[in-house]
């Protein structure tokens, strides 16, 4: 939502139409993630005055009735049809998938318009690298963001182990099969 709203308000915005509990102002801020909690109560109450937010009893919820609502929850769920639109770009590839996912910022959904959108893929498909080069290229028509794709076969997730973990948050987009 912050491509679109960039300001405090955006991620106050996605945080309400998260949800349909009303949510407090130390809630609020909290998952915003930034930005002092008074600057987030000057949000709440000028969006209050606007009609798209209203404050109930425990709290504040998204007007679901207001005219720009739906308008909100779609630039809320970016991330979502992100998913999506990758989901359906390799369930259109005829070689089997072992795995898609994301991570680095695009897993841990703190990007920003200069962030790479880093994915994993593990297949076995001979084409790999021109699967990987096509979705790349939809990925950054769809975003805006560059596209980073790791796309390694099925054999190369079977190395030895160093014993080591990589410190890392990874979203998995699909997986087939049994492999590790």
């Amino acid at each position: 939502i912050s491509t679109i709203i960039p300001s405090l308000d955006g991620p106050v915005l996605a945080c309400l139409a998260a949800t349909t509990a009303p949510l407090g102002l130390a809630q609020i801020h909290r998952q915003v993630g930034h930005g002092s909690k008074s600057g987030v109560r000057q949000v709440l109450l000028r969006m209050k005055n606007t009609g798209i937010i209203s404050e109930i009893p425990g709290g504040f919820v998204l007007n679901r009735s207001h005219i720009t609502a739906q308008a909100v929850e779609i630039l809320a769920d970016l991330h979502g049809e992100l998913i999506r639109r990758i989901r359906s770009a390799i369930n259109t590839w005829k070689s089997e998938v072992l795995l898609v996912g994301l991570f680095g910022s695009a897993a841990r959904r703190d990007g920003n318009s200069s962030s790479d959108i880093d994915i994993l893929i593990v297949s076995e498909a001979q084409d790999l690298r021109e699967l990987a080069d096509q979705l790349a290229s939809q990925v950054t028509a769809w975003t805006g963001n560059p596209a980073q794709i790791v796309a390694i076969n099925r054999k190369e997730t079977e190395a030895p182990s160093t014993g080591q973990r990589a410190n890392c948050r990874a979203l998995a987009i699909r997986t087939c099969g049994h492999f590790w």
